[in-house]
């Protein structure tokens, strides 16, 4: 099972499969508690996360975009340039609820922040379709993501605010480095592998 690059044309399909995989997310249900609200937000999280990680080859799916896909920044790609946030940022689904400007931009901020100082491979967004999992389409990706990792001899990083992913990401090598919880909900896992791994 290969992973490929996406293509143009098919972000906002991901973007689409990447919100149903995060709808029960634990910080996406804190940050946006009405499901409608959130579905939207989350397709616009996605695109935006999904369009910054293309423009620097990160961009990936196994089995096309309504299957499954990851945005990635490769080793040495991180911090992002700033003409790339702003040419990624979708038209918004509307006013963002409250307790997002409030706090989800300071975690944002924070969990950037935490970034391992030396060269990495920074797993942005990964996810699969609800009807999929089972499947091993995460773990195909994520060993795309070790690959690119493994060649350039750097870590992998990433977060996740769900307990169900910590034994995945563990399996990959990934260890817990630091639990955020100052924004009052769900802790977030910021995770770390010590070494490029398969």
């Amino acid at each position: 099972m290969a992973a490929r690059p996406l293509r143009d044309d098919e972000l906002e399909t991901a973007a689409a499969t990447l919100a149903l995989a995060f709808m029960n997310d634990p910080i996406f249900v804190f940050m946006m508690p009405a499901p409608k609200a959130r579905e939207a937000w989350l397709r616009w999280f996605h695109l935006r996360a999904l369009r910054e990680c293309k423009s620097v080859g990160g961009a990936f799916t196994v089995e096309g975009p309504e299957a499954g896909a990851i945005g990635l920044y490769p080793p040495g790609a991180w911090p992002p340039a700033l003409r790339n946030l702003i040419g990624a940022i979708p038209i918004p689904p509307g006013l963002p609820p409250h307790r997002l400007i409030t706090r989800g931009l300071r975690l944002e901020r924070r969990i950037h922040a935490l970034h391992p100082a030396a060269k990495h491979l920074y797993v942005y967004v990964l996810g699969v379709h609800p009807s999929k999992k089972g499947r091993g389409l995460g773990g195909a990706l994520l060993r795309h993501a070790a690959s690119l990792a493994r060649e350039a001899g750097a870590v992998s990083h990433l977060e996740t605010s769900n307990p169900d992913n910590l034994s995945l990401y563990r399996r990959f090598g990934f260890e817990v480095t630091s639990e955020v919880t100052a924004h009052g909900g769900p802790p977030v896992w910021v995770m770390t592998t010590p070494s490029h791994v398969d």
